[in-house]
């Protein structure tokens, strides 16, 4: 695994405008380069990880397509790495300090952050502009990255949640097949991608609330006001992830999304963590009561007559689990592990060239309730240990520091190599299920947790979407 390099000065050039747009329409490309101001993010309610990092108290506005660069000095013909914030498409930033390319870039490449639009106005319909707004940053990076140092030849895009599932809905768009050569995707929140007749009734559904009956009506409504519809519509817990995502059959992405991934030749790296869903689990006061009759019923509903087998292997592989664990472990890998099964299976059945790997480490904070979850891996692969509030959710530098530096090593590493060359650390050895298991100690294992591959495996073709 490529280790910490030495410290090389980074320029740093924040708040560039990639493009205008006007409310709920395409976004125009900026043709120059030039910066804002005032930092603001998407108009939005941040989420959990946007508290955390500190971005909640950030100004909105939606003039806000903008993007940061990190380079190192004097850089010329580097490797770009193209980061999209998650966020579950309705909040996040890519001011956040957690996102800081800095050290990325310090190991040898151009790292590129960007905002696009959220929730209603990038995702109100099968428009997409959200979508929309981040193939037009990569054209942007496309006709300016030379100027910083960067290879618009050799450009990889990155992103966590939202963000890794926004990597994969790029794989497929026609209008971005040009303008990156990889991608890695963390986490991907397949699960999100709607189908047309969701964006249609999400759309109805937000003029309903604003009595409205077209979009172009919602021209003078401030954005606070749609903000607070937004907020209104994703309290109800219905199927709430798709009430404004991406849309397989829509503007950008084509209706064949998993053949088209599964055909594209491009390289993919896809990432999961063990506990995904024990980060909303652990935040909801219910889960302290929840009994163990209440938890099988949804392993029923899954497995159904498999439901006592899925049961016992899972209490097998997370011994000690709460109710509320088991349960978030079944969430976990219905949401993430399981949808990115079938996109890697369905790669690898094609010759597409594709890795994964496993982050298993569990933090230590709050008593090692959260284990190995969601989000978890963002301050390793960015190498930003010591970013405001990072210690609060990966633990102490000292008491983790052996273990921190190992897993930054690894997956930052890894990422700038994947960037330079399109190749990964860690290769196929004839087994397809190969994959690098991410802990205090680093390690390459074939068919990690087979027996929980085996029960998603039927089921795989009945997921969502």
């Amino acid at each position: 695994m490529s280790k910490s390099p030495s410290p090389h000065a980074v320029a740093v050039t924040r708040n560039l405008v990639y493009a205008v747009a006007e409310r709920f329409k395409p976004a125009r490309r900026e043709t120059t380069i030039r910066t804002l101001d005032a930092v603001a993010q998407c108009p939005q309610v941040p989420g959990i990880l946007e508290q955390a990092m500190g971005t909640s108290d950030l100004a909105m506005n939606e003039d806000c397509l903008t993007l940061n660069i990190f380079a190192p000095v004097g850089a010329q013909g580097l490797p770009v790495l193209v980061w999209i914030h998650g966020g579950a498409f309705t909040n996040g930033t890519a001011h956040a300090s957690w996102y800081d390319g800095t050290n990325l870039a310090a190991r040898g490449c151009v790292v590129v952050a960007i905002n696009y639009r959220l929730g209603a106005f990038g995702f109100a319909g099968r428009a997409d502009l959200g979508l929309q707004d981040q193939i037009t940053a990569l054209t942007y990076v496309q006709h300016h990255i030379a100027a910083f140092g960067g290879d618009p030849s050799n450009v990889s895009i990155f992103g966590e949640s939202a963000g890794g599932c926004s990597v994969l809905a790029l794989f497929t768009a026609p209008s971005a097949k040009s303008l990156f050569v990889r991608g890695w995707a963390m986490s991907p929140s397949i699960g999100q991608l709607r189908t047309t007749d969701r964006a249609d009734q999400s759309v109805q559904l937000l003029l309903k609330d604003l009595g409205a009956d077209s979009l172009d009506d919602l021209d003078h409504r401030s954005s606070q006001e749609i903000v607070a519809a937004q907020s209104r519509l994703l309290s109800d817990p219905k199927d709430v992830v798709t009430m404004f995502s991406p849309t397989i059959g829509g503007d950008v992405v084509p209706s064949n999304f998993h053949d088209h991934i599964a055909a594209d030749r491009r390289e993919l790296v896809v990432g999961t963590l063990r506990d995904e869903s024990r980060l909303w689990v652990a935040l909801n006061p219910a889960a302290a009561t929840l009994t163990t009759e209440t938890a099988r019923e949804s392993f029923a509903t899954r497995f159904g007559t498999a439901a006592d087998c899925a049961w016992d292997t899972y209490a097998q592989l997370r011994p000690a689990s709460t109710p509320a664990q088991m349960l978030a472990a079944l969430q976990s890998d219905e949401s993430f592990r399981a949808p990115a099964w079938k996109v890697i299976d369905a790669r690898d059945r094609r010759g597409s060239p594709t890795w994964s790997y496993f982050f298993t480490w569990p933090t230590p904070v709050f008593d090692g309730i959260l284990g190995a979850c969601h989000g978890l891996d963002i301050p390793f692969v960015f190498d930003n240990l010591a970013a405001p509030n990072v210690e609060f959710f990966i633990g102490s530098a000292v008491d983790c520091a052996v273990a921190h530096r190992t897993i930054a090593d690894a997956l930052a590493g890894a990422l700038v190599e994947f960037a330079k060359n399109g190749q990964v650390p860690w290769q196929q050895t004839g087994n397809k299920r190969v994959t690098l298991r991410v802990d205090e100690q680093v390690a390459v294992v074939a068919d990690p947790e087979r027996a929980i591959y085996d029960l998603w495996s039927p089921l795989m073709s009945v997921l969502k979407p």
